[in-house]
């Protein structure tokens, strides 16, 4: 594990999106973190699939902690030609006890690293997918705002998250209108990101919704080191004095919030 894992949870609060497999990769024991988070004040958190191919591994991690659950789907820039043959591997991967969303999924047209038709081919599978089994999408939107509210419009999924929201408050105001919560990670907390705070201060209560997204985008003062699920305090923190709220109540709206929309008690 690295040597400089500090915690900050202050308050019981619920990390709505991380990846494990990624902290592993950055130097993090994602085990340690996670038992270290949970015995203090992680009241949950949601371990977010990038891909098929490592589900068995994820579910055995799941499995040690009953205040975790997992999501199954194919990240956009994760996307290949053999998008039929994934799809029907995930269907069987979606319907397990343990996962709690579909995703992520949605569009990613900064780093390009998929052809758009198949990433839109994805998109639309998972939302189906999403409405068929009733569970929430968690949807990525990197520099797609008009194409992902247009796909999302003409699917029937109407539950999910817009995950670690970085857009203007325009494709904010048309995502709360389609039924969705947003998600703030630790970039709101950065000196660049003053208009992604003023969308911060204006979604309403029980549609908020925080996480790390680690191990990226570790929050002020964390930045530069790898994230993870401990961090998620200082996100709250931030949020609770730029909307004017107590960080304690603001850490139970978004852990109620969470529970609802991921059916967790």
């Amino acid at each position: 594990m690295s040597r400089d894992v500090r915690y900050h949870l202050p308050h019981p609060v619920f990390d709505s999106h991380f990846h494990a497999s990624h902290m592993s990769r950055r130097g993090l024991d994602a085990k340690a973190v996670l038992e270290e988070a949970f015995s203090t004040n992680l009241a949950g958190a949601v371990e977010v699939s990038t891909g098929i191919e490592d589900f068995e591994d994820r579910l055995a991690f799941a499995e040690v902690f009953p205040k975790l659950r997992l999501s199954a789907g194919i990240h956009p820039s994760s996307v290949t030609s053999d998008l039929e043959e994934e799809l029907a591997v995930l269907e069987g991967q979606a319907v397990h006890p343990k996962v709690a969303a579909i995703g992520e999924t949605g569009l990613d047209s900064y780093r390009d690293d998929s052809p758009a038709d198949l990433q839109e081919k994805s998109f639309r599978a998972h939302l189906d997918l999403a409405s068929r089994l009733r569970k929430p999408v968690i949807i990525h939107n990197r520099d797609a705002d008009e194409r992902v509210l247009a796909i999302v419009s003409e699917s029937e999924c109407r539950q999910g998250v817009f995950h670690c929201f970085s857009s203007d408050l325009q494709t904010a105001e048309a995502a709360l209108e389609l039924g969705f919560h947003i998600s703030f990670a630790g970039n709101v907390t950065f000196k660049s990101s003053g208009n992604l705070r003023e969308v911060a201060a204006m979604v309403p209560g029980d549609r908020l919704l925080v996480e790390t997204d680690a191990p990226f985008l570790s929050p002020v003062p964390r930045r530069g080191r790898p994230n993870h699920p401990g961090h998620i305090g200082y996100i709250v923190e931030f949020l609770a004095e730029i909307r004017d709220a107590d960080p304690k109540d603001l850490a139970m709206t978004t852990t109620r919030n969470a529970g609802r929309l991921f059916s967790i008690n």
